[in-house]
């Protein structure tokens, strides 16, 4: 159920709720931000479009009472400002939720996580007064939740690639144990193809980066299945605080077992986060 990806966990220092679509020229994330032990609420808009590249950051206090109040199950806008927008949301079933059990449970990591990685959207965009009609554009809808951001992540999304109906999701961060100050990696990859997909979870799979945040590579290999490497190249990076940069206009090759599948020109959402080695709620 998708409602249950955008369900307020209350008890959660620190929560986010997010979606990301590009259409043609225009790439769109908002972030609704809750941080509960300062008593705040933001949303946070990147954008790109042909008027320009842009982040903006707006105070929102019904954040701490409903969650991401513009962000519902079948719709998001948002009707004010230099960016706005109206948005139907169509999720496909699938649904990434990394767990290695019982850690989850036992709150072992500093942040939990739930994400629809394949929508469809419909509706319109506009910024700086020049409206974009956005059809059929995939993108993703994710959701999480914990005591603080972890210590470093790096983060890749794509839905529009130059064969088939492929979509992407990957994070690899390092995260403390019961916000001490020892640490582990952890990480995921999820991919579809067509009606094929698979998510490799770290552990047991075992997934590693190497490069810079503008030319990056993230290997996975498991036990069952072929390797799979993410090759990444950025452009147009931007600040959205916290020590995180972010693109929605980067370059990815998607790999497996050697070979290439697929590329997205353009179109892959790049994030490289590099967090203080304490909570950041």
């Amino acid at each position: 159920m998708f409602a249950v990806v955008l369900r307020p966990h209350p008890s959660a220092p620190l929560e986010y709720w997010f979606f990301k679509v590009n259409h043609q020229r225009i790439a769109l994330l908002v972030d609704w931000i809750c941080r509960r032990k300062q008593a705040t609420g933001v949303i946070r808009i990147s954008i790109h479009s042909p008027t320009g590249r842009e982040v903006l950051f707006s105070p929102h206090p019904a954040i701490l009472r409903h969650g991401a109040p513009e962000l519902a199950m079948e719709e998001t806008a948002w009707p004010r400002g230099n960016v706005r927008w109206h948005l139907s949301l169509q999720p496909a079933p699938d649904r990434v939720r990394p767990q290695i059990f019982p850690a989850e449970q036992l709150r072992l990591f500093d942040m939990s996580l739930e994400s629809a990685p394949t929508v469809t959207f419909n509706g319109w965009i506009a910024h700086r007064g020049e409206k974009y009609p956005i059809i059929d554009a995939l993108g993703m809808v994710s959701h999480y939740w914990g005591r603080g951001l972890p210590i470093d992540w790096w983060w890749i999304s794509a839905n529009q690639f130059n064969v088939g109906a492929i979509s992407v999701e990957c994070t690899i961060l390092r995260t403390r144990i019961w916000g001490t100050p020892v640490h582990v990696p952890l990480g995921y990859l999820y991919y579809r193809n067509g009606s094929r997909s698979r998510c490799l979870i770290s552990p047991p799979a075992r997934l590693t980066v190497v490069g810079t945040p503008d030319a990056f590579e993230i290997t996975a290999v498991s036990l069952r299945g072929p390797q799979v490497s993410l090759r990444a190249k950025a452009r147009d990076y931007a600040s959205l605080g916290d020590n995180i940069i972010n693109t929605l206009t980067g370059d990815l090759e998607l790999w497996e077992g050697g070979e290439l599948v697929a590329q997205a020109r353009g179109t892959a959402a790049l994030e490289r986060g590099a967090g203080s080695s304490k909570p950041s709620a």
